[in-house]
């Protein structure tokens, strides 16, 4: 298994470049070409090898930077989408459990309405009837 081992740059070169970023970050982008011609133009290099090299530590610098930007913004975008879950979840739950605590009332029927009332004298005279020997 072969690993890849960064490259040796000497000092000068990342100071030159993390001092070029900092002062002008925003010219800078990560186009070796474009940071060829804008290290030239910001710096006193005149060495077309040392403007080279401090060129390209400049674009790695802020490849680097961007896909950290990029990994922290997925990140929080995962964190938030699972935050977001977690509360439909308890929702779901909290919305659950009350509908199990609280049953649904039925309207109670009026009780006019369920039987007809029937009057006890009515009823025992009935019932007397019935018993009775017809004549």
């Amino acid at each position: 298994m072969v690993t890849a081992l960064g490259k040796v740059r000497i000092g000068k070169v990342k100071s030159v470049s993390a001092e070029l970023v900092n002062k002008y970050g925003t010219v800078f982008t990560t186009d070796f070409t474009a940071n060829k011609k804008l290290v030239y133009q910001y710096s006193d290099i005149r060495s077309k090898h040392l403007n080279n090299r401090v060129a390209g530590y400049v674009t790695r610098l802020l490849v680097s930077q961007k896909k950290r930007e990029e990994a922290l913004a997925a990140e929080e975008a995962e964190m938030t989408s699972q935050e977001a879950a977690e509360k439909t979840v308890a929702t779901e739950v909290t919305v659950a459990d009350v509908t199990q605590e609280a049953p649904k009332e039925e309207p109670e029927e009026d009780a006019a309405e369920a039987e007809p009332a029937v009057d006890e004298e009515t009823e025992s005279e009935d019932a007397d009837s019935e018993d009775a020997p017809k004549e």
